[in-house]
């Protein structure tokens, strides 16, 4: 079985020339890679879609309400003097709240982590599950991303090298057209 065998052209500089098959090739795979990338999107970002309106569907509207309407109802307003969980405890310990009142806003507090872990900033229902879609979202953006990127920079190199090449060209040219001009005594 036979090896591609490349053969490497350099400038006199001794910089590597990108050939344009090389080039088209890798803008080819490029582009590919890119429209797999942006077509898994779509379709995580379909499933989720469609995972949220059946689980939000699912829930009471008024459960599928805004958070913050939520969050921000009377019943947990109560909360607002405790910063973290351990504040009721440490309440309680100090004799500031009965153990009733400490068992209500426990009770209340998980209710309302419940409602926040279950709904983002804008409302929309979110669970592991959309947490898993979303990060497959990102992975699948970052899958292939480097060997783009190498693939644009090469793309990018072979057409400065082909700008230099036909400005040396263009050089050339007008110094062969002196030169002619020159030899023959036309100005």
């Amino acid at each position: 079985m036979e090896e591609n065998k490349q053969t490497r052209i350099t400038d006199p500089d001794g910089e590597e020339l990108i050939m344009a098959e090389d080039a088209e090739k890798a803008k080819k795979t490029a582009k590919e890679k890119q429209e797999a990338i942006n077509r898994a999107q779509r379709l995580i970002l379909d499933a989720r879609a469609r995972y949220v309106k059946e689980k939000t569907r699912a829930r009471s509207k008024k459960a599928a309400g805004e958070r913050e309407a939520i969050l921000q109802s009377p019943r947990f307003k109560v909360l607002e003097q405790f910063d973290r969980f351990e504040d009721i405890q440490e309440s309680y310990g100090w004799d500031y709240i009965t153990e009733e009142e400490r068992d209500r806003y426990e009770e209340l507090w998980e209710e309302r982590e419940e409602r926040r872990n279950h709904t983002d900033n804008n409302g929309i229902y979110v669970d592991l599950v959309t947490k898993a879609l979303t990060e497959a979202e990102m992975a699948v953006l970052n899958l292939w991303e480097e060997e783009i990127d190498e693939a644009e920079a090469l793309v990018r190199k072979f057409n400065e090298q082909r700008k230099r090449a036909d400005e040396e060209l263009r050089e050339w040219k007008r110094k062969q057209d002196e030169e002619y001009r020159r030899i023959t005594g036309e100005k």
